[in-house]
């Protein structure tokens, strides 16, 4: 019964789930377009200040639901170290490059 009630559950509000991962190099504005998407698109987020934002070390994730779907955003540092990891990335819907923004 258990999981007859948990499979209904589950394919009643399921959301189907897409990755999107934010490339570029350094300095490009990756952050802040991460930034700016979340601030728009969800609506209990402040966001951070565009001024306190800073080279990322690693990777940030941010998260947004639209509608059934859930976007989840994997902005990926442009370090030089790191540029040998975009091409090793293989789960990933959608790639999105920035290649130069003004803050």
């Amino acid at each position: 019964m258990y999981t007859l009630l948990s499979g209904l559950y589950k394919y009643m509000f399921r959301r189907d789930e897409y990755c999107i991962l934010i490339l570029g190099l350094d300095n490009a504005g990756k952050t802040t377009f991460l930034e700016q998407t979340k601030t728009r698109f969800n609506k209990n987020y402040k966001g951070m200040s565009l001024s306190k934002i800073t080279t990322t070390v690693g990777l940030n994730i941010g998260t947004i639901d639209v509608g059934k779907a859930r976007l989840m955003f994997w902005d990926l540092g442009g370090q030089e170290e790191l540029q040998s990891l975009w091409d090793k990335v293989r789960w990933i819907d959608v790639i999105t490059e920035v290649v130069f923004s003004f803050h």
